[in-house]
């Protein structure tokens, strides 16, 4: 009996589900060639049936098990899998790994513990059932997000915001960015670059660390925020409504990058205090009107807080932004294709294919090279 050949899409499935699945093998195997994980006698409702919990080196397992792949951060330049290279500038800002001193936040409203939530100790993911949309995209956020902290030994932290009365959501950015430098400096734990991602933000190649891009993105000793160009888009034919009362395009919050400098402080309180009018009169029409928190860093604060030019950067829109088969959508009119950062702003649902094939990407590449290592051993030739 002949079975009928899988649609591409049940294809990708399964090929995502073996390599992760090969991902957690890996980890467990090489956890248990450092550290004895011992069995739990009494498991709670985290670990049901008697499993076994995460090591508490999980971190450096990861980045172990990446490091045949993972990029120098003294590289000047990056090839990716498709032949595209990708240089630094030329520049040297950055050439040791920050590690620690670099924190990865993701920002949001929604519960990070719903069903199939990563927050959620109760029962297993059902990867299948995670959707892309609502809290779903928080699951694929963390996941995306925190196994890229954990390869290149960065910090994480999931921050559940409030809502703030009277604006729109995603003016919470702001604040939380004040609050968290403030408090890092209160717990003496301070850190050098504070990096924000959208959940709806996907990080392209795992390999390649924060600060190869850092030193491409120009990103200096003296600069406080870094942020991607928007892609333009018209609502018709001639109103372009990505660009600011001056004509200039507007930058995306989807992807921020912070230093810790004091200068930085400066502008996240002009930002914070934008609505409230006492500097900037008109900046309150931007509570709920889009786009809202980023239309007013746009309107008003990149031109007051950038007296060496360098204090505020842009990032290409090509680098940060947009997604493959984003042009022409929407009066979309730049074919930005987010070659390291993806943000899927009017398909969100692409964002868990985004999130499985960079891992799968990235764990085939480490697959190859076993196979490659070990050819002799494992290749039959007739």
């Amino acid at each position: 009996m002949a079975f009928p050949f899988p649609s591409q899409r049940m294809f990708n499935f399964y090929a995502s589900a073996g390599l992760i699945l090969i991902l957690v093998t890996s980890l467990f195997y090489a956890a248990s060639l450092t550290k004895p994980i011992r069995r739990i006698r009494n498991p709670s409702a985290a670990f049901p049936n008697d499993q076994l919990p995460l090591p508490h080196n999980f971190g450096d397992i990861v980045s172990e098990l990446y490091k045949p792949i993972k990029l120098p951060v003294t590289a000047t330049s990056y090839m990716d899998q498709r032949g595209k290279e990708f240089g630094n500038g030329g520049r040297n800002y950055w050439n040791t790994s920050l590690e620690h001193a670099i924190l990865i936040v993701d920002i949001d409203t929604r519960s990070p513990d719903r069903q199939n939530g990563v927050f959620n100790g109760a029962s297993k993911m059902d990867w299948e059932k995670v959707q892309p949309s609502g809290a779903g995209l928080l699951t694929l956020a963390h996941l995306n997000h925190y196994i890229y902290s954990q390869i290149h030994g960065y910090d994480y932290k999931f921050f559940h915001a409030r809502e703030m009365k009277g604006h729109w959501h995603t003016w919470i950015k702001p604040h939380v960015f004040r609050q968290m430098l403030q408090q890092q400096q209160q717990q003496q734990q301070q850190y050098k670059f504070v990096v924000f991602l959208d959940a709806d933000a996907v990080i392209q190649h795992l390999e390649v660390p924060l600060e190869f891009l850092l030193n491409r993105w120009d990103i200096s000793p003296n600069t406080s925020i870094a942020m991607p160009i928007d892609t333009r888009q018209l609502s018709d034919e001639k109103n372009n409504i990505s660009t600011d009362s001056r004509g200039k395009v507007v930058l995306n919050s989807g992807v921020v990058v912070l230093q810790n400098l004091p200068y930085t402080h400066d502008i996240l309180q002009a930002w914070t205090e934008c609505t409230s009018e006492k500097r900037y009169p008109g900046c309150g029409q931007w509570k709920e009107r889009w786009s809202h928190e980023q239309r007013a860093f746009s309107e008003y604060i990149r031109y007051d807080f950038n007296p060496h030019g360098n204090n505020i950067v842009e990032i290409p829109c090509n680098d940060a932004n947009g997604y493959p088969g984003l042009f022409g959508k929407a009066g979309i009119i730049d074919d930005c294709q987010g070659e390291f950062v993806r943000h899927y702003t009017l398909d969100k649902e692409m964002t868990k294919t985004s999130t499985s094939d960079t891992l799968v990407q990235s764990i085939g590449e480490l697959v190859q090279k076993n196979f490659a290592m070990h050819r002799a051993s494992l290749l039959i030739e007739e």
